[in-house]
């Protein structure tokens, strides 16, 4: 009788183990589809190369612009927006919404490192504002972690001209 309710633990174990497993952090998940640095180079991309190239569920729809939102984690999601003009994306919005002051945390601190380790430019930061520009400020990223206290967070990539 022992040994069988050992090898039931032990196989109930495993079995949640699995089934809770795999997803990752919340910033691995975050980058699972494109990370941060690849969503800069979706500037100056044409509407139609975007619709063809996002994987989220695409939930609105303009002539110049596309929003599309992901779930992260069990009940958490972050939306994806791109705003274009005659010459393609000029801007691309990252709004975070989790339940989890840490799970925005550990998105925010990943993004921050991220851009970091990509040179993209030197960090300036200010009252929770985080600031990236390329060499020739011809792209700048930006950073609001003011609210990751309530689980949210703005991250917004601008083509400057």
């Amino acid at each position: 009788m022992k040994k069988i309710l050992v090898t039931t633990s032990i196989i109930l174990s495993a079995i949640i183990l699995v089934s809770c497993g795999g997803k990752g952090t919340y910033f691995e998940q975050f980058s699972e589809n494109k990370t941060i640095t690849n969503r800069i180079l979706d500037l100056n991309k044409k509407i139609d190369q975007i619709r063809v190239e996002e994987q989220g569920n695409l939930i609105k729809e303009d002539r110049n612009y596309l929003e599309y939102v992901y779930e992260v984690g069990e009940s958490d999601s972050y939306i994806i927006s791109y705003h274009f003009d005659e010459k393609g994306c000029f801007e691309v919005g990252i709004d975070g919404y989790f339940v989890e002051e840490t799970n925005a945390k550990n998105v925010v601190d990943g993004i921050i490192s991220e851009i970091n380790a990509s040179k993209f430019g030197s960090l300036k930061e200010d009252n929770f504002l985080c600031r990236w520009k390329n060499s020739d400020e011809s792209v700048s990223v930006e950073l609001d972690y003011s609210k990751t206290k309530r689980g949210e967070f703005i991250a917004t990539i601008f083509a400057n001209e």
